[in-house]
């Protein structure tokens, strides 16, 4: 996989730039619009598997696909927000009730559990990539399968952390129009799952190239 032919290979379609505008303005529908999002992103994946770098077209495609990796990220972000919960809330409730003097150990506390729920949020972003193969494959069943993701990632978990550090990149990449007054992200998050399209399409590529364990 390389990280630098992901993130311009995208640039190869015509229509490039209107595809991500586009599913961009798509997106902004709150719930339906990170459905859209996913399933255009698998429909791109479908693209590279078939030899064709190019984008998907812009609109509603693979809805079904796309929701079903919809409420797989939204359970895995139940769980954090659950984590945020038992780890930080309570800490924040001892130094208030405690004053200046509970602040002392709230602030450890604190810190453990955002480190905690960081380390948490990076490894999901570490499986992201197995996970949007697995709930392709066997759907949000499959996507929640820890055990069963575990043993598919064992084998091949060197690739499986650089496909999570460039799946990382790619939404990252696709953040950053948030500095653009907000609105440039109509245009970097397709971008992004863009480039995270082709990551999945490399990981699966060479994970097929290994012997079956």
């Amino acid at each position: 996989m390389d990280l630098g032919a992901a993130i311009s290979w995208p640039t190869r379609d015509p229509r490039w730039f209107a595809k991500c505008l586009l599913i961009g303005l798509i997106g902004l529908i709150p719930i339906l619009g990170g459905i859209a999002v996913f399933g255009w992103m698998y429909a791109t994946l479908d693209n590279l598997r078939a030899g064709r770098a190019e984008l998907a077209e812009a609109g509603l495609p693979q809805l079904e696909r796309g929701a079903r990796l919809f409420v797989v990220q939204l359970v895995y972000g139940a769980i954090s927000a659950l984590l945020f919960a038992l780890l930080v809330v309570p800490s924040v409730l001892v130094a208030i009730g405690r004053g200046s003097g509970g602040a002392l150990v709230a602030v450890p506390l604190v810190l453990l559990g955002q480190a905690l729920l960081l380390a948490y949020q990076l490894a999901f972003y570490f499986v992201f990539v197995p996970i949007i193969l697995a709930v392709d494959r066997g759907g949000i069943g499959a996507g929640l399968d820890l055990p069963a993701l575990w043993r598919a990632i064992r084998p091949r978990l060197p690739d499986t952390l650089l496909a999570g550090l460039m799946a990382f990149v790619a939404l990252l990449l696709g953040s950053l129009g948030v500095f653009l007054c907000l609105v440039g992200i109509i245009f970097t998050i397709p971008y992004g799952y863009a480039i995270l399209a082709a990551v999945v399409h490399g990981y699966e590529r060479d994970s097929a190239r290994l012997p079956a364990v």
